[in-house]
């Protein structure tokens, strides 16, 4: 039987919260190498929340099964994913959520129900 480390990562709603893109207008100049400007006005699909690599996940089998990140949302709420749950399944599947840095809390909407847990 093979064994090797699986990663499921953030639910669904967990995933949609910090992924999140908003649609904004852009204005600029943009600057040539001949001295030359044109102006700009675009829209763009820009994600809500700023993304930083904080840790890394180690495997029982890999040494690295994923980076671990911590997600700054717009009001300045600070949100990092950490290990739920890793139940056995020829190998420890990774069941990741966000707790709250300020708080030290899970958030709520973004943990893994026990059913899903089991069912892995």
């Amino acid at each position: 039987m093979a064994r090797f480390d699986q990663y499921r990562g953030l639910n669904d709603w967990a995933r949609k919260t910090v992924l999140r893109k908003e649609k904004v207008r852009q204005f600029g100049v943009n600057v040539f190498a001949d001295g030359k400007r044109k102006r700009f006005a675009r829209w763009v699909n820009l994600p809500v929340a700023r993304i930083q690599v904080y840790g890394i996940l180690p495997g029982v089998w890999q040494p690295q099964v994923a980076e671990l990140h911590r997600y700054t949302m717009p009001g300045g709420r600070v949100l990092e994913e950490y290990v739920q749950a890793a139940p056995w399944s020829s190998g420890p599947v990774y069941h990741i959520a966000l707790r709250d840095v300020k708080t030290g809390k899970p958030v709520p909407e973004s943990l893994w129900t026990q059913k899903e847990i089991d069912e892995c």
